[in-house]
């Protein structure tokens, strides 16, 4: 199963950190890809759907795409890409995860290596939301 993680701050910098922790700590595997897709396309605070939207192309072969966002204008960004999808297929393999960025996005890179489904995630993600 390939999955991809998509990671979507307002920060560059806490999206290239968090996707460095994950690459060292939690994942070992080739079925995973992790991106960094913080700031803006001019290196400012913000967000870039075009970004987002350029990564779900990229990535539409891939079983599912999970997208973990820090506040506010990351969400819509990241809905507003889906939206601008003309694939239904693609679509369906994208799943804006609703749970704190850094916690999610680790949480679910260590837990990958050791679940069957996509849905023992979430599960899990749960857990995680619940906490906060």
């Amino acid at each position: 199963m390939m999955i991809s993680f998509i990671l979507v701050s307002h920060s560059k910098k806490i999206t290239d950190g968090l996707k460095e922790m994950i690459d060292q700590m939690a994942l070992n595997q080739e079925n995973v890809t992790v991106f960094s897709l913080g700031g803006t396309s001019d290196g400012n605070l913000g967000t870039d759907p075009i970004a987002i939207y350029e990564t779900f192309q990229e990535r539409k072969s891939d079983d599912a795409i999970l997208v973990f966002t820090d506040i506010g204008s990351a969400v819509m960004s990241s809905e507003a890409a889906v939206d601008m999808l003309d694939n239904d297929a693609i679509k369906q393999k994208i799943h804006i995860v609703n749970c704190p960025l850094v916690e999610g996005a680790f949480m679910a890179a260590v837990q990958i290596e050791n679940i069957d489904s996509l849905e023992s995630i979430f599960e899990e993600l749960k857990l995680i939301n619940k906490e906060f």
